[in-house]
């Protein structure tokens, strides 16, 4: 009887061991599929949506040059290794604006430069300091994030020219006209859009400081 005991106890701890072992494989199986689906969405992302290239250098030659969002007034331009963000003044060079609106005398374009970190060119990728990835899409175009409506267009037009506020016929603005919730949305998602950016910008600065008296 004592055997028997002992040969059902073994038997017990083989079966438990078996079983653990299962549990084991199947959860190493299912985080290898895991592994493997989001390898292969990440490289249906690169290889269908962005560009990719074969080295540093090209990838560095092919994004310079400027980028724009012409209907929000906003740029980027790419020089060597440095990046420039700008928002212009809608009233300096939006005339519709400045008629309806007015002109005002003592704004300014908001400009935050950045620099590129890396050129992840495999990825299609400008990793920059603080203003976050900057993708390149299939048609050589530069996204920031992942929002589609933050798309810069290459583009070899030069910057618009300023308004000469003399010109304008109501420099004051239009006390008649009445702003919409599409433009009242678009103003404020604009607005937003320059305080995430001065508040990254003024983060960096911060970082950069802290480093240094490190």
């Amino acid at each position: 009887m004592d055997q028997d005991r002992r040969d059902a106890a073994a038997w017990a701890r083989e079966w438990q061991i078996r079983q653990r072992n299962r549990r084991l494989l199947i959860a190493l199986g299912l985080i290898a599929l895991v592994a493997l689906i989001g390898f292969m969405i990440n490289f249906t992302i690169v290889h269908v949506e962005r560009t990719t290239f074969r080295s540093v250098e090209e990838m560095r030659k092919a994004m310079q040059g400027r980028y724009a969002i012409e209907r929000d007034f906003e740029d980027i331009i790419i020089e060597g290794d440095e990046i420039t963000l700008t928002y212009l003044s809608f009233s300096h060079y939006d005339r519709s604006y400045a008629e309806k609106y007015g002109y005002d005398y003592s704004g300014e374009d908001s400009v935050y430069e950045d620099h590129v970190e890396k050129w992840d060119y495999r990825n299609g990728v400008i990793r920059t300091h603080w203003m976050g990835d900057l993708f390149v899409d299939k048609n050589g175009n530069i996204r920031r994030g992942d929002n589609y409506y933050s798309t810069f267009y290459r583009t070899d037009k030069p910057r618009p020219e300023p308004i000469d506020p003399s010109t304008l016929k109501t420099p004051e603005g239009d006390i008649n006209t009445d702003i919409s919730t599409e433009e009242e949305e678009a103003f404020e998602e604009r607005e937003e859009s320059i305080e995430e950016t001065e508040d990254a910008a003024e983060d960096a600065v911060i970082e950069g400081e802290n480093d240094v008296q490190t």
